[in-house]
């Protein structure tokens, strides 16, 4: 079963527009590289809310085009609680919570969230490129709604 991943990345900081009980159920943060890697930070959080600051170069990922900036959404917490279930059956867990050497340039960084386990896989980590899909897709199929400053 393929896992689909969304790594978030920012070049700016992400508000918290959840409640302040809410937790991470899923995130992903993509950083840029030098050259076209989608840029962008996913944040699902328990309560239903969603929290997307979108960078550059995500049209592909996605699967359609969103403004770069902030944007929030609602979201069915039951198909993020899969995308969780099946991170964990790949043994998530079991991680550790950094793959990267400093001294391999132009790589771009995926860090991973889980139910507040955070994975930052830059060089020599396990292979997480079908749960960054998964997300990614379903990222694309949300009705996000830009911020009030990013809409246009």
């Amino acid at each position: 079963m393929a896992v689909v991943g969304c790594v978030a990345l920012s070049c700016g900081t992400t508000k918290d527009t959840s409640s302040s009980s809410a937790e991470i159920l899923v995130g992903l943060k993509r950083t840029p590289c030098h050259g076209r890697c989608p840029v962008y930070n996913l944040h699902v959080y328990t309560d239903g809310m969603a929290t997307l600051n979108v960078g550059k170069f995500c049209d592909e990922a996605f699967g359609r085009f969103l403004s770069e900036g902030e944007h929030t959404a609602k979201v069915d917490v039951g198909i993020w609680g899969l995308v969780a279930e099946e991170a964990q059956s790949l043994g998530f867990d079991t991680l550790a919570h950094q793959y990267d050497d400093s001294g391999v340039m132009d790589l771009p960084s995926a860090t991973v969230t889980i139910k507040g386990k955070s994975v930052m896989n830059r060089y020599g980590g396990p292979n997480l490129n079908d749960l960054y899909i998964r997300i990614e897709r379903l990222v694309g199929q949300m009705d996000w709604q830009a911020t009030p400053e990013n809409a246009r």
